[in-house]
Order: structure tokens, then sequence, then C-alpha cells
């Protein structure tokens, strides 16, 4: 359920894209080491994103050194020097990545779901090192996700519902990871950064779910596909603007801040067009 939240690069400044990329690279690094080198399986846009923010609302800007790493090891690369905020996004990437191997192993059979079990303890371990540092509310996440998967059971027809939920999870991580007086703001963005993956999600699923009879509120909802997915675009854009006007608003002027916009105001709508253009392509043109 990741990686549709990523900038805009045609109109990311060059200075903006090297510290994008310096934190996607720093958060790899502290990944590894705060939570094992085969935890780096699952770096994401999302995780690096909320590193912007939560840098953005503290107002400490990433410090950047060059440095080699495996994939690169000929040339020295920008990357974001190990900070708590890397850290804690380390262990947030632990969290949900478990969380979401669980949800596919009970989505999975035959030889999917053995391969996913398999990986199971891989997932389980990188959890186990974020746990000794941040003790997140298990019992807040449980019933969360609880309260998701009873909407999915139910086959619920609101993608609004289902959406809400995954966002207050994804506004709890927001606001875990800044001081007190930032939490309300902050919670308020990754609860709309929420919503928005749920429903990308769904919109990029549509079809795969459609022949496997599998839960997809964009099915259940009233409506052609073509209305549905018009419908699912502009909820996330309005999404993605709340969460944009969050940031300017109680961000300091950074340039943590202006890639977050960027993401928030450009790269989500395009990431959200693309689906919902590719999925409905069949049904005619957008007529929104």
């Amino acid at each position: 359920m990741f990686g549709y939240v990523k900038p805009y690069a045609p109109e990311l400044k060059v200075r903006e894209n090297e510290l994008y990329n310096a934190v996607y690279c720093g958060l790899c690094r502290s990944m590894g080491r705060l939570t094992g080198a085969l935890s780096r399986l699952a770096l994401s846009y999302d995780i690096a994103f909320l590193a912007l923010v939560l840098s953005a609302y503290e107002g400490e800007s990433f410090d950047v050194e060059q440095k080699r790493c495996f994939v690169h090891p000929l040339k020295k690369k920008p990357v974001a020097k190990d900070c708590e905020i890397l850290r804690y996004c380390s262990a947030v990437s632990a969290e949900l990545a478990y969380r979401d191997l669980l949800d596919k192993i009970n989505d999975s059979k035959g030889l999917r779901r053995l391969f996913l079990r398999a990986a199971s303890p891989v997932f389980a371990r990188a959890r186990r090192k974020a746990k000794k540092k941040y003790d997140f509310d298990d019992g807040f996440i449980d019933r969360t996700l609880s309260e998701l998967y009873k909407l999915e059971e139910e086959r619920s027809p609101s993608p609004d519902r289902a959406a809400d939920v995954f966002g207050r999870l994804l506004g709890y991580f927001f606001s875990y990871g800044v001081s007190d007086e930032n939490k309300p703001s902050a919670e308020t963005v990754g609860v709309n950064v929420g919503r928005f993956i749920y429903l990308c999600d769904a919109a990029d699923d549509i079809e795969k779910d459609e022949k496997s009879g599998a839960y997809n509120p964009l099915l259940l909802y009233e409506g052609e596909k073509r209305e549905k997915l018009d419908r699912a675009f502009s909820a996330m854009c309005v999404w993605a603007d709340t969460a944009a006007g969050e940031v300017l608003l109680e961000c300091r002027p950074c340039s943590e801040a202006d890639i977050a916009v960027n993401v928030l105001k450009l790269g989500m709508p395009d990431a959200a067009k693309k689906t919902t253009d590719k999925k409905g392509k069949t049904d005619g043109k957008r007529s929104v």
C-alpha cells in the first residue's frame, strides 16, 4: 500500500532534488543500522516523505555528507547523516511493513501465502528491533486495524469510511514523531495522506480486485467505473491539498517543507491522475 507519495520531479529545484535523494539514501542507511540490513526491503517514498515533514515541523534540517554504498560503490553520493528523525522513520517503516505483511498473508493463498509466511521472520525481527527504541501503542494500532478489517469483511460500500480509518493510523505515526505543540497539525497531515494512500491503492487495484472478488470499496460504490474513479480522483486531490495547506501554515520555511509541499500539491495529484486514468481508460475520457 505504498509508493504513491513522492515528489513531482520536473518542478523540484536541483538542490531540492539532491536533498530528497540524500534523505532517501540516509533513511536506507538508518534502517540498516536500527532494524537490520534486510529491513531495507521496505524502504519507500512514503517514509521518506514522513522524514521531510517531521524535519519541517521540528525545525531540524538534515546534515548531508558524501558517502559510498553497496548500490553505488564507485562514486560518492549525498547522504543525510543518521539522526533521530531518520531513526524514528526507520522504526515506523518496520512497524508498517510488518503489519502490511500480515494483511497480505491473510489475503493470500497457495504458494504466495507460503512465500509471504517464509518472509515474516525477517519483518518480525525488524519490528522487534524498532520496538526496543520506540514503544508504539499496540492497542491503538490493533484496534484501528481491526476496525479496518471489519469494514472489509462487511464489504462496506463507503470508500470514505475505510480511508478515514487508515488515515487515523498514519495520523498517529505523524503526530508521535513531533513535539507536543506540533502534534495536532502533524496528525492532520498524516490523516489526509493516509486517506489518499488508501483510496489511491483501491483505484490502482480496481481491475485486479474485480477479477479476484477481493474487497474494494470503489467496486461496491454506486455508479459507473469512470464516475467512481473521477470521484476518487477529486477526493484524493482535496485531501492532498488540505495536507499541503497545513504544512504551509504551520511549518517554518525550509527546503524540507518546500519538498513536502511539492509532494502534496503536485506529486500526489499526479499519481492519482495516472492511476485513475489508467484504470478507467476503457470507459472513456475523464469527465472532470
